[in-house]
Parts: C-alpha cells; structure tokens; sequence
C-alpha cells in the first residue's frame, strides 16, 4: 500500500483492508486498499490507496484523512496521478467553509466552499463512502454534503445528499458469509450502494454495474 504520509510510531492499528473493483463481475486491474488508526488525544487517520494502474484508465489516487475526536474532518491531503498529470492537494475544513490549495502539473490552484455545521463529507473512493455510514439507520434527503469533484481538478462540490437503507442482506465475503446493511446513496444523478457491516464499514459498493468487494479486511481493535 503506498502512503502520502507514513504511519507513525505514535499510531495504533484500528482496521484494514482491500476492495476489488470488477466490471459486470470481470476484474478491472484497479485495487483500493486503506488503513485506519488511531493517533494522540481521539484522533483518528484513514488512509487510501486507490491503484487503477492495470486498470484501463491507469489512474492513481492517494488519501490521507484526518478525524477529530467527534469523528468530523479536519484536514485531507490527496494526491491523483496518470503519465502527464499529477494533482497535489490538501482540504482543510474550518468553521463554516473549507479551503482548498492545490498544485495541477505545477500550476497553483485555491477554492472555497461553504461547509456549514452538520454538512457531511466524503472523498471519490469506496473507503471515502464509508463516511456517510451514519445515515444508515434513518436514511435522509436533501443532506448538505460536500464532495470532490474528479472532473473539475478535485474542487471542493457542494450537492444535497439523499440515503435510502434497504433490508438487511447476507453477502458472501472473502469465502464466508457476512450479514450486511445496504444504504443507496444519490447526489446529482449519480448513485452508489453501499453494504454496511456491524461496525458500519463498507464490505460493498455498486454502481450499476461496476463493484468493489473487500478482499482483505481485518479489525485490530
């Protein structure tokens, strides 16, 4: 798994684990592994390796995500990389906006948004949807969210967040059966499903036809 910034002696593993995305059930080359732990005074740091190098696309994204001890975002460093295009970036959430200060192929990029208090959030990953698992129980609509937006050099998007819970359902994971909490999520007519283990983490993710099925996945505490 590769880092933008390495863990520290100071941290402690909490979970880990690996997605594989296929296409109509076909593996696509693309693996998205993650590590999240514990760091000083209930703070928590998730990190993300999205590898689609033997993908089609040969894309690369890296996250590093920083949670205070409420569980709400601090700060995101991101980095994003093909052959002639790198993206550099950190995301830092303050008082009722984010800022944002981004490096593209050398040249320097700055954005705001608003980011008022009880605005979720989530990074372009299925790790990042994990984020939004606290709606699982009731659903919502029309949820103030905050995004990045792939198409727009990862540009803090502002969209109103609907979740709808469905059934519980029995997945079969890494060669064993795991009961699991669906929750579709949908924003500007895009849609992704996640199932939701016990410990509200994503073991599944599906968008149309497109998945993402943990291969690997361990709890350390």
């Amino acid at each position: 798994m590769r880092h933008l910034i390495h863990e520290l002696p100071y941290e402690t593993p909490l979970a880990a684990g690996r997605y594989q995305y296929a296409q109509a059930g076909q593996p696509t080359g693309t693996l998205e592994s993650w590590r999240l732990t514990a760091a000083v005074d209930g703070y928590r740091l998730l990190r993300v390796d999205l590898d689609a190098r033997a993908a089609a696309s040969g894309d690369s994204y890296l996250y590093h995500l920083m949670l205070n001890p409420a569980g709400t975002p601090e700060r995101l460093n991101f980095r994003f990389f093909r052959p002639g295009r790198r993206i550099d970036g950190t995301l830092l959430f303050e008082p009722g906006r984010v800022t944002l200060a981004a490096d593209v192929n050398g040249a320097r990029h700055e954005a705001t948004a608003p980011f008022p208090a009880g605005t979720l959030f989530w990074f372009p990953a299925t790790a990042g949807l994990g984020l939004l698992a606290g709606l699982a129980p009731a659903g919502a609509a029309n949820q103030p969210a905050l995004t990045l937006d792939k198409a727009a050099d990862f540009a803090p998007l502002p969209v109103q967040l609907s979740a709808r819970p469905g059934p519980p359902e029995t997945l079969m994971v890494m060669g064993r059966a795991r009961p699991a909490h669906p929750l579709t999520l949908t924003w500007t007519a895009q849609q992704r499903t996640i199932w939701l283990d016990e410990h509200h983490w994503p073991l599944k993710m599906a968008r149309g036809p497109l998945t993402a099925t943990a291969t690997r996945y361990v709890r350390f505490a």
